[in-house]
């Protein structure tokens, strides 16, 4: 009986820490309010060609869906050392330095809405969010 009670004991232990971390793994991040860099999504393909230079379409997407909203500024991507055959906006796109990027001048882009623009190169820049400030809101 002795054996029996503690190997009842032995694993009702990582059963009750299982169910734990199922609960912080699984409920937690569904009602914490803030959002995070994992928001946002860029996806890049080539639309057409300008004088023989392939053209590029970029969007970030904010794909926050929760119901208090997700605002995200300050985006900044890689982008190498990115340049164009033709003007991109700066308040669209600014390059900062080497490898940084700065989205809509810093402002903030709303949940479930998407930034676009286009640029021309030989070659598509390897564009990944690199950082991103989740905006509070009210509510």
């Amino acid at each position: 009986m002795k054996g029996d009670s503690s190997r009842l004991f032995a694993t009702a232990i990582p059963a009750a820490m299982l169910l734990v971390l199922f609960a912080f793994v699984f409920y937690l991040p569904q009602v914490q309010a803030d959002c995070s860099i994992w928001n946002l999504e860029v996806q890049q393909k080539q639309t057409g060609w300008l004088r023989g230079i392939p053209v590029y379409q970029v969007s970030v997407i904010n794909t926050c869906l929760r119901p208090n909203g997700c605002m995200l500024g300050n985006i900044h991507l890689t982008c190498g050392d990115f340049n164009t055959s033709f003007p991109v906006i700066p308040a669209i796109l600014r390059r900062l330095s080497f490898n940084d990027c700065l989205l809509w001048d810093g402002a903030p882009l709303p949940m479930a809405t998407a930034a676009y623009f286009d640029y021309g190169h030989s070659e598509p820049y390897p564009m990944r969010i690199s950082s991103v400030t989740c905006i509070p809101q009210d509510t």
